[in-house]
């Protein structure tokens, strides 16, 4: 038996995951926690990392590494994505976040992170050969990868994350449509792109990871408390995702903040992101949507495994 660890750190959610290996690539789950801190915030404007958030996440990452302490200390393996790897401060935070926490943080290039996120999707679902477009929201950037089985066929990283898209688009709760119409048509554009770079088939499955997506089957279902395996392989249709962005546009935050659901802190970033995952499926034209709990970290681990 062998512990592992593993922590991603996202423009909007730092996650923990620690698992217990009981050999033939099957583990047990030890440790499973996410934190909202907003790393990214302010990233479009500013160009770096506000000091308030990497103090924020610094908290939440000690929190973490005590966590792996009282689980034994399994080696961990700590990885930054969109916002670190875009700030001009981003090497700094790595260096005080080894002071403050011990924890070594590699940024990783999005290349590296759409094989890692793929690497994690296909742990849980079965790949079946099929012709796949898998996509992870996140606060800085969303990922698009096209694959016929776990076969890479293409792959591109946009800036369209959940909170760079909220504070360039939405400034008002409930949603005012012009400011709506605005990111739409933006959503659109980009996708299209997407959609170009994209084109070596149609898939035949549209896999969405990250907390977008599973706020979107939490919501669907009315899962309270959070159960990630009864939102792990939901299947949503286009028709729910807009009638959830309706009823969620016409809400104030404190009215959103009241559906059990909905975690704290995405209360103004689930417009931008419902927004992001219709503009998916319309432009690769998909009905339904099927969603993956597992990602980035259980990929981290699965390579880590793998190297050892």
């Amino acid at each position: 038996m062998k512990k592992i660890a593993s922590i991603d750190i996202g423009s909007n959610t730092v996650r923990l995951l620690i698992l217990e290996s009981t050999g033939n690539a099957e583990f047990k789950l030890l440790v499973s926690k996410r934190n909202i801190t907003r790393l990214g915030e302010g990233m479009d404007t500013q160009g770096k990392l506000a000091k308030n958030r990497m103090e924020a996440t610094l908290q939440v990452l000690s929190g973490f590494r005590q966590t792996c302490l009282e689980n034994g200390d399994p080696p961990l393996f700590a990885v930054a994505t969109s916002a670190v790897r875009e700030a001009s401060n981003g090497q700094e935070f790595v260096l005080q976040a080894k002071k403050e926490t011990g924890i070594d943080i590699k940024i990783i290039p999005w290349e590296e992170e759409a094989r890692l996120t793929l690497e994690g999707v296909f742990w849980k679902i079965p790949d079946n050969n099929r012709k796949v477009v898998t996509f992870d929201i996140g606060g800085g950037s969303t990922e698009f990868i096209l694959s016929e089985g776990k076969k890479i066929s293409g792959f591109c990283s946009t800036s369209l994350g959940v909170v760079r898209l909220t504070e360039k688009f939405i400034s008002q709760h409930p949603i005012d449509e012009k400011e709506f119409l605005n990111l739409q048509e933006h959503l659109q554009n980009e996708l299209q792109a997407v959609k170009k770079k994209l084109s070596a088939f149609p898939p035949e499955l549209l896999i969405g990871t990250a907390g977008t997506v599973t706020t979107l089957a939490a919501l669907k279902n009315n899962i309270y408390p959070y159960d990630p395996e009864k939102i792990h392989a939901s299947i949503f249709s286009r028709e729910d995702a807009e009638s959830i962005l309706a009823d969620l546009k016409s809400k104030s935050l404190s009215e959103r903040l009241a559906m059990k659901p909905l975690e704290p802190g995405r209360e103004d970033l689930i417009i931008a992101g419902i927004a992001i995952v219709l503009a998916t499926m319309r432009a690769f034209d998909c009905e339904t949507l099927t969603v993956s709990e597992y990602s980035l970290r259980e990929g981290i681990i699965l390579k880590a495994v793998n190297s050892i």
